[in-house]
């Protein structure tokens, strides 16, 4: 798994969330360790914040809903971010945690 894909996920608990991930922890992280760090993805309906990006016809990536996700809880890539849609994402990121 490589930061930019988006992923279908399968969560522990029965809550109600986004059923689709972000994964935006860098490649080396990804290939070392059997977490992620991804945000949520909200795909029906436009969440109206700046920190809350448009990946192409998927949904939006919310900054503010980052988590650490298990690889095993992740069932299918549906798709990749662009280049130009992670710019976006890094840029929510900074925003939402303030750094330079």
């Amino acid at each position: 798994m490589q930061r930019g894909e988006i992923w279908a996920y399968n969560p522990v608990t029965t809550r109600p969330q986004p059923r689709l991930r972000l994964v935006i922890s860098a490649d080396a992280l990804n290939d070392a360790s059997p977490l992620l760090i991804c945000l949520q993805v909200v795909e029906d309906e436009d969440p109206q914040s700046l920190l809350a990006p448009r990946l192409g016809d998927v949904g939006w990536a919310v900054a503010t809903l980052i988590e650490r996700t298990l690889k095993s809880r992740m069932t299918e890539q549906v798709g990749t971010a662009t280049a130009e849609d992670m710019e976006q994402v890094d840029i929510a990121l900074r925003a939402a945690l303030a750094l330079d």
